[in-house]
């Protein structure tokens, strides 16, 4: 083909249309800038090896992982993703079908409306562990790559924040350009998003005021991106900082949902001062704020424990499941993220916690093997299984999914 052109050049003719076309593909793409990454980390092997020893992994959270991620390769679908209420159908035969599926946004009995949100988990998780998107040889390089291209049509809300993390991870990791465009316009659709008051609402702009859950997931969706290639505007950790600081914070350290919360029905939680002091410790800004100390001191006092049950109890005539204690993976995922990079006895003591409440309560045996039973709140109502697992292989692969950022 290329000789054919040269010979019509010469001749005077112009090249077909079919042959430019070609000519203008085969041009080298510009290879985008390769950086020192900041925040993640490294991922293969002997720098990840070196990452799980230092950070306190060993042999045991090595094999949750990988039993992790087997069991959502299991129950993916067949063209990528993954379905949050419809997962039994991958399940294996013999009547060894897995429960747990996910719910409505509060509970209600109808099919999850986060399967986008969660593919996003999902990809992360085999992300994490360096799975690489059509990596030659990987087993489940396939897999990556067809989650990556259902999330590059994906359209909700959630969906498109954790999507644009996936787009930056895959990117700074393969440092080969294929992704660099999604996150260059995932970025710009983020910023521009951006309220006022310097962070991120889910339900902008007509509930005024950013939300702490969503602002949390653009935040980790942007720090990655910079890993990627792209540049972040200047004020953006004082800005989030400084909208955190209007934020009410009770004498417990738990934070409230938005400025305006108490208005909407909010009081402040200590899954809100997880999210709070993951987005300071990942921005490196407002470390110093009263606030920051408080929701630490919170985050030591809650741990990770696997304690929670239900007993039936007999309510106004009907019989009604009642909880007993407390449990949110969801919560944890965020408090594994603010300790890692707090470092010192703030990661060593939840990073202890968290390995026996993870590794110790993973199922062993059946189709459900590497899976996590859905029973915190958010696990429970909505989530189910899969957000889980998603859940609790992020959090193991934490010592070396990232950085210390400095």
């Amino acid at each position: 083909m290329r000789r054919l052109a040269v010979l019509l050049l010469l001749a005077g003719l112009p090249a077909p249309p079919a042959l430019r076309a070609q000519e203008a593909v085969e041009e080298p793409a510009e290879t985008p800038a390769v950086r020192e990454p900041v925040l993640l980390g490294p991922r293969t092997a002997a720098g990840r090896e070196k990452a799980l020893r230092r950070h306190g992994g060993n042999a045991a959270t090595e094999r949750a992982v990988d039993a992790g991620l087997d069991w959502l390769a299991r129950h993916a679908l067949p063209d990528g993703g993954w379905d949050a209420d419809g997962f039994p159908d991958r399940c294996a035969g013999d009547g060894d079908a897995c429960d747990g599926i996910g719910q409505g946004q509060h509970g209600e009995p109808v099919p999850c409306p986060f399967d986008g949100a969660i593919t996003g988990l999902a990809t992360l998780a085999f992300l994490g562990r360096g799975h690489l998107p059509g990596a030659e040889g990987d087993p489940y390089g396939a897999l990556v790559e067809s989650a990556l291209e259902r999330l590059r049509g994906a359209g909700d809300t959630w969906t498109l924040r954790l999507a644009r993390g996936c787009f930056a991870e895959a990117e700074a990791l393969e440092r080969r350009g294929r992704y660099r465009a999604d996150v260059e316009s995932g970025v710009r659709a983020i910023l521009g998003r951006r309220q006022d008051d310097g962070a991120w609402g889910y339900a902008a702009p007509w509930r005024p005021g950013s939300d702490v859950p969503y602002a949390a997931l653009c935040v980790q969706a942007l720090v990655a991106a910079r890993d990627a290639g792209v540049e972040l505007p200047e004020d953006l950790g004082e800005g989030v900082a400084g909208w955190l600081a209007t934020l009410e914070v009770d004498d417990k350290g738990r934070t409230a949902y938005l400025l305006a919360g108490r208005e909407y029905g909010y009081t402040p939680t200590t899954s809100n001062a997880h999210c709070a002091a993951a987005m300071r410790e990942l921005l490196r800004s407002g470390l110093d704020d009263r606030a920051h100390g408080r929701a630490l001191g919170l985050i030591d006092r809650t741990r990770p424990a696997w304690k929670i049950s239900f007993r039936e109890r007999t309510v106004n005539g009907r019989k009604v499941q009642i909880q007993v204690g407390h449990l949110s993976m969801y919560q944890w995922w965020y408090g594994t993220l603010a300790t890692f990079q707090r470092g010192g006895s703030a990661w060593s003591g939840w990073w202890g916690s968290l390995k026996g409440a993870l590794v110790g309560h993973q199922r062993d045996e059946g189709c459900a093997a590497g899976s996590w039973d859905p029973l915190g709140t958010y696990e429970r109502q909505t989530g189910g299984r899969v957000f889980a697992t998603a859940l609790g292989v992020l959090m193991l692969e934490q010592p070396y999914r990232h950085r210390r950022i400095e």
